[in-house]
Order: structure tokens, then C-alpha cells, then sequence
């Protein structure tokens, strides 16, 4: 008979995904695994499988936890350029005050894709979903007279989208908060229709700003 497990084995994952995330996975090796975790080898290998599936299993979690921010922070009753650029600058400033470099699911995707099937699967899911959300909420933004006539709700979407994945790569390089809030900024401008976009507040930049490791 299998002796039941010890451990509490989503705060395992939460350390994985922050290994992972800080050391990319090649780097990460099973023994800072065994080091980080506080588990055996054959005690990882019995609740997870090898490394790779238990990569698969952290970056999920974190790709959950970031679709649970966009579905609560999402609010129908409120308008939506304003809650749009809101729910965006969180969700960057929830990555820097990490204190990892960039986005873990960017990351994973610049490292093992176009070779990875599993990370591409779980990567084309979020961004789909994350699309259609901002589609969807685009599309009431454009029945309240909010969106600029020039741009369809969908090709707002994937503006935004790919604005955000872009940033967290540029943060990489250049972590300064202020860029991101003020490309943030220009987007939103020209979503608007007839007016400036809702701009980032002083807090707002300062809850971006990376924190060290």
C-alpha cells in the first residue's frame, strides 16, 4: 500500500513555479528541485512525474491564477477604457512585485517554444482566452460610444494583447516603470474615441516598478 503524501502539494507547486520562473527551465536542475522543494527524488518523481511534467503542472498554475485576476478584475457595470487600463497595469505590476524577471508564461514561451508542444498548448489557451475576454469587453466599450469608430473590438483586443506580452519582454531589458505605463498610455489613447485615455495614476507607476529579488 502506497503511504499517503506529507506535503501540501499546491504550496509545492507555488515553489516550483517561482524556481522555474526565476532560473527558466533548463537551468533549473533536479537537484535545486530536491533543494528547493524539500523533497527526494523519488518523492517528486511518485507526486509529479519527471521535471518537465512538473514544469508543465507550475506554469498552469500560474496561467490559472492569471485568468482568475482577469475574471475578477473584469467589471461590467463600470466603463470599460478605464477598467481595461487599470486591469492591465495590475496585471504587469502583479509580475514585477514578484521580483522575478518578466512574465513566466512570456518566459517559457521565448524559451521552449516552437519546440514544446505542452508549453505551446498552454500558452495558445490563455492568450485565446485572454483575447476573447478583451474582445468581449471591447465590443460593450464600442456600444457605449467609448471605442474610436476607426478600431473593431477584435483588433483592439489583440492590440492590447500583444502590447502587454511585448512589455514584459521589454522589462527585461529596461525595468523602468515608466515605460510601460506610458505605452500603456498611448494604447488606450488610441482605443479612445474622442478623448484621452485614463492615465496612469502616480501609485499606479509606483506599484509597477520591479522589486529586487
Amino acid at each position: 500500500m502506497a503511504r499517503p503524501r506529507t506535503f501540501d502539494e499546491e504550496a509545492i507547486l507555488d515553489r516550483a513555479m517561482v524556481l522555474f520562473w526565476r532560473k527558466g527551465y533548463e537551468a533549473t536542475a533536479l537537484s535545486d528541485l530536491v533543494a528547493e522543494l524539500g523533497l527526494g527524488r523519488g518523492s517528486i518523481y511518485a507526486a509529479f512525474g519527471d521535471k518537465h511534467q512538473l514544469f508543465i503542472r507550475a506554469l498552469g498554475r500560474y496561467l490559472d491564477h492569471q485568468t482568475r485576476l482577469l475574471d475578477t478584475a473584469l467589471d461590467d457595470a463600470a466603463p470599460v477604457l478605464p477598467r481595461l487600463r487599470d486591469v492591465l497595469g495590475r496585471l504587469l505590476a502583479a509580475d514585477a512585485a514578484s521580483g522575478n524577471a518578466g512574465c513566466f508564461s512570456v518566459n517559457s514561451i521565448a524559451e521552449l517554444l516552437p519546440h514544446d508542444e505542452e508549453v505551446a498548448k498552454l500558452a495558445r489557451r490563455n492568450l485565446q482566452y485572454a483575447e476573447e475576454a478583451f474582445t468581449a469587453q471591447l465590443e460593450r466599450a464600442a456600444r457605449e460610444g467609448e471605442l474610436a469608430p476607426a478600431v473593431t473590438p477584435r483588433q483592439g483586443a489583440q492590440l492590447l494583447l500583444n502590447l502587454v506580452q511585448g512589455l514584459q519582454i521589454m522589462r527585461k531589458v529596461d525595468p523602468d516603470p515608466g515605460r510601460a505605463a506610458s505605452c500603456l498610455d498611448s494604447a488606450f489613447a488610441l482605443l479612445a474615441a474622442g478623448s484621452a485615455a485614463p492615465a496612469a495614476t502616480a501609485s499606479d507607476r509606483t506599484a509597477m516598478a520591479p522589486t529586487a529579488p
